[in-house]
């Protein structure tokens, strides 16, 4: 049976996914934008086929969050 990947972080909250922990990325995402409207994403590399979401950082303007999920 094939899982469905959720599209955005509202989805995935509905789907019983949670934060697991939270890592910082060079990038910068807005302030003003909806965090529940953010495109939930699939990693590569060392955490390959991890769900995450971008989400702003308010210590800094040049880096973001990567704000895993688990079920």
């Amino acid at each position: 049976m094939k899982t469905m990947i959720p599209k955005t972080y509202e989805e995935a909250k509905t789907q019983g996914y949670s934060v697991a922990f939270l890592r910082y990325q060079r990038g910068y995402i807005s302030r003003n934008t909806n965090i529940d409207k953010a495109p939930v994403m699939v990693a590569g590399g060392s955490r390959k086929g991890m769900l995450y979401v971008l989400v702003p950082c308010w210590q800094s303007t040049q880096y973001c969050q990567r704000m895993y999920l688990t079920k």
